[in-house]
């Protein structure tokens, strides 16, 4: 890859990310509660993570492994008036790191379908 186009792949990435921050911080709620999803590629298995806030199209969950964008499942949540079971998908998942710089956990965007 030349040079021009890692400066173009930097820029396209730095514009996305600043879209999708501005995009993040309106109309979320923060919330804590389990979500449970049973992923499509293991039917049988239904894996808990605890959900930190809560948009329109979605929400933000924590996890302990890193789940890959386009995963797709179904997803079951319950908070006061607020619940759904429906299909969702891994929209983008980041690594959270502790002070030393140690993955703690990961965060991802779970968007329902």
């Amino acid at each position: 890859m030349d040079l021009s186009q890692s400066i173009r792949t930097a820029m396209r990435r730095a514009a996305e990310l600043a879209l999708a921050e501005e995009r993040r911080d309106g109309g979320r709620k923060t919330i804590s509660c389990s979500v449970v999803v049973t992923w499509h590629h293991n039917p049988n298995k239904s894996v808990s993570y605890d959900g930190l806030d809560l948009s329109e199209s979605g929400l933000r969950i924590s996890s302990k492994t890193i789940l890959p964008e386009g995963m797709t499942g179904r997803a079951v949540f319950e908070a006061g008036t607020v619940s759904f079971d429906r299909a969702a998908v891994i929209s983008w998942c980041r690594a959270i790191r502790d002070n030393d710089g140690r993955i703690d956990h990961w965060e991802a965007g779970l968007r329902l379908l």
